[in-house]
């Protein structure tokens, strides 16, 4: 359940629409459902298209308009603008270090997540024509020093396809796929390390889970809106109070921490529910994080009972 509890409340909302058959209880469960935006910021040159093109492969709804979370893409260096820009975001932001194979390690920003990329081997194919040539490469190196030595060099390998292989992989993607081919590793995985080496699966569980704030505030919403449903349907009323609501709100909430940074007990006995619900019983917070608390409380209190209430 780990990082799937605005799911599973979805889940379960969206199985009581189905059997109660109520339009307005179908109509949260779409603005529940919905995918978060992400939109993708960064000063000109440092390859925002890219990272956007690359979590957009990944499953990420990227958006130029209004948004529910900000990725800003810096590289090399975190200038005034790019300190600018984190100060003034009013969502949950990540900062992507991109070209982290060329710029070193990220530098650190006070309170802001920050995850390297290498956007363009995250987009790259390595396609039929670009495994020939690789291929070659390994069994007769060429100059990967810069980028004229390498286009320049007497190769048997066009100089057209070179300028292909720069710009779908750059110098040192060249170097480690060729270093990988001359290691036996077949096609299949060279483009597999690619992926790994782009580092944009670690960026995508980032985004995830910096999101969860936002999938729990979509609960808060969604739960005032069946509450006021509730008034005149008891069915409504009687969705919110049950076991499998109240721990699936619970689950959200624990996300929602989580990605705060705040440590939660996530064990499954029933002294774990018993003593992480004193805990969030007694946790001090405010707005959303408020809210967790009581949830994660009032969770745990029924998976205390529901063991038979002993520890």
């Amino acid at each position: 359940m780990i990082g799937q509890g605005h799911q599973v409340f979805t889940d379960e909302l969206a199985r009581f629409a189905a059997t109660s058959g109520d339009a307005l209880c179908a109509v949260i469960v779409e603005r529940l459902a919905a995918p978060l935006r992400v939109v993708v910021t960064g000063r000109a040159g440092v390859g925002r298209r890219t990272v956007a093109r690359a979590l957009g492969r990944c499953g990420v709804t990227t958006c130029a308009g209004p948004a529910d979370m900000q990725v800003h893409v810096v590289v090399e260096v975190v200038k005034p603008e790019d300190r600018a820009a984190v100060a003034a975001a009013r969502h949950p932001l990540l900062v992507v270090w991109n070209k982290a194979d060329v710029t070193g390690e990220p530098h650190v920003i006070p309170g802001v997540p920050v995850e390297p990329m290498v956007a363009l081997l995250a987009v790259a194919e390595l396609d039929d024509t670009a495994w020939i040539a690789l291929q070659a490469l390994a069994a007769d190196p060429c100059d990967v020093n810069s980028w004229e030595n390498f286009v320049t060099a007497d190769h048997a390998i066009p100089a057209q396809t070179r300028r292909r292989l720069l710009d779908v992989f750059d110098l040192v993607g060249i170097a480690q796929m060729v270093a990988d081919i001359r290691r036996g590793a077949p096609k299949a995985v060279v483009q597999a390390r690619l992926r790994q080496r782009s580092r944009v699966d670690a960026v995508v569980a980032k985004i995830t889970a910096l999101g969860a704030a936002v999938r729990y505030q979509r609960i808060l919403e969604a739960v005032a809106e069946m509450e006021a449903l509730g008034v005149s349907d008891r069915r409504a009323a009687e969705f919110l109070t049950r076991d499998a609501t109240v721990v699936a709100r619970m689950a959200a909430a624990m996300d929602a921490v989580e990605a705060a940074g705040l440590p939660v007990d996530r064990g499954d006995s029933p002294a774990a529910h018993l003593r992480r619900a004193l805990r969030w019983q007694r946790h001090r917070s405010t707005g959303v994080h408020r809210g967790c608390g009581a949830d994660i409380a009032r969770g745990s209190l029924r998976l205390w009972a529901r063991a038979g209430g002993v520890s």
